[in-house]
């Protein structure tokens, strides 16, 4: 059995013209789902699949209608599989589960979305050594120089105040009183 899959995600994209589309296509029945981002929408697609079986073949008048991202698409047509059902988009001739081939659909979008996922790793990655490429550290610029810094730790051994100390180096008191719990800086 052809069952056709209308949603309306926008006023802009109507139900009707998707409806007659799919009328069109000869679909024995078809679900038109008006519920995108209301209470509900989620239960009306459970239901929607529940009246699934094996050997139907799902028709949508494009992917936009069922999925809002890759992944999106890729768990629908996990689902529609697992059934033992078919899936097609008339707009995107290449999203047919039930042709020859079909099963290399599901694999190929798995593998597009794990390149994605790849490409996006590289790129934070490059993004966060970026700063060190040009012999820049993340962050703020920091306060004191190591050698300010081990003057600092000085005086507060000897007793001067976290006060007393950030006005003589011209900083705040608690730049002074981080120390405390820093590291110390390594010599040169």
């Amino acid at each position: 059995m052809k069952i056709g899959y209308a949603r309306v995600s926008t006023k802009w994209y109507q139900s009707e013209v998707q409806l007659a589309q799919l009328e069109g296509q000869g679909c024995d029945k078809v679900w038109n789902n008006d519920q995108v981002g209301k209470e509900g929408s989620e239960q009306d697609f459970e239901r929607f699949l529940a009246e699934v079986s094996a050997g139907d073949t799902i028709v949508t008048t494009r992917l936009t209608a069922v999925a809002e991202s890759a992944a999106d698409l890729l768990r629908l047509l996990e689902r529609i599989q697992r059934k033992g059902a078919f899936f097609r988009s008339l707009a995107e001739p290449w999203a047919d589960t039930g042709a020859e081939g079909g099963a290399r659909v599901i694999e190929t979008i798995r593998g597009l979305i794990e390149f994605e996922i790849a490409v996006a790793d590289v790129k934070s990655r490059v993004d966060q050594d970026r700063p060190k490429t040009f012999g820049l550290s993340a962050g703020r610029p920091q306060k004191l120089s190591d050698q300010q810094k081990h003057k600092a730790l000085s005086l507060l051994r000897v007793g001067k105040s976290a006060a007393a100390i950030s006005r003589l180096l011209g900083v705040s008191r608690s730049t002074i009183s981080r120390l405390k719990n820093d590291p110390p800086p390594e010599s040169k």
